[in-house]
């Protein structure tokens, strides 16, 4: 579900690895809901995490027995899917283009079944039971891409930022019945790094963009959707200093000085 870069991307490793794979997409395939699920065994959920709440209206009941993997990164909390059967999550640090290009990746999963149908020669899947923090670490990075894109990449503030980011990352997990052991894993310190340093993020672009005096509108209206907007407005920002200077940014206040945690 989702036909995206990152949705084909996925789909096809999933081919490469030998299965068979429809597409659901009403802006992009003519195939329907119920064509596209017909004698489905699996679902794979890649679609905006803005577009979550309404996919989830219309997903069909028969559907939610289905083992599901939702590839969507940027969400805060699994409670939406509560009344699916049997759901997991994969995520970490892979940007559609690289994994389209055969690009090598590491990616955090909380079922074998993430495992079974996606590792091979260039996907390597480690697995863990903390889906709260996976689910975490993939709306935080997104929230301090941003200021990392506000951030001179060239002077030593952005390695300051991403040191002060994971440490804060390890304390939201504790503070919020995660693991915070799993922010070592490639969906914790791995996505954080790439998303933080690299101009195919938007969130990082996003920061950039701030830096040059536009506004979020002019943003959005120019690179699309910018999930650390959306997680900056679900996340606790009280107590979480980095969290803070990503919100003061944004909004346009005054930033503090960078300091230690």
């Amino acid at each position: 579900m989702g036909a995206g870069a990152f949705g084909t991307a996925l789909g096809k490793i999933l081919i490469d690895n030998g299965h068979e794979v429809s597409y659901y997409d009403p802006k992009r395939s003519a195939l329907t809901f119920e064509r596209a699920t017909d004698s489905a065994e699996v679902i794979v959920i890649a679609v905006p995490a803005d577009a979550i709440p309404e996919l989830c209206k219309e997903y069909p009941s028969a559907l939610k027995s289905l083992p599901t993997i939702i590839a969507t990164k940027g969400l805060t909390d699994a409670g939406i899917f509560g009344t699916f059967e049997d759901f997991s999550v994969l995520s970490g640090p892979a940007f559609a283009d690289d994994l389209l290009t055969g690009k090598s990746a590491t990616l955090t999963a909380t079922a074998d079944i993430a495992q079974e149908l996606f590792e091979n020669d260039q996907i390597e899947i480690e697995v863990t039971d903390d889906l709260r923090g996976v689910i975490l670490c993939g709306a935080l990075k997104n929230i301090y891409a941003i200021g990392a894109g506000y951030q001179d990449p060239a002077s030593s503030v952005s390695a300051s930022w991403l040191t002060r980011a994971f440490r804060e990352m390890r304390q939201y997990l504790a503070d919020h019945d995660a693991n915070s052991n799993t922010c070592n894993l490639a969906c914790g310190i791995g996505d954080l790094v790439m998303t933080c340093s690299s101009e195919s993020s938007r969130n990082f672009l996003c920061g950039r963009m701030i830096k040059k005096g536009k506004n979020i509108a002019e943003i959005r209206n120019k690179i699309g959707t910018i999930e650390g907007i959306t997680a900056l407005e679900a996340v606790d920002c009280k107590n979480y200093p980095v969290i803070s200077e990503v919100h003061a940014i944004v909004n346009k206040k005054p930033v503090s000085d960078f300091r230690r945690l």
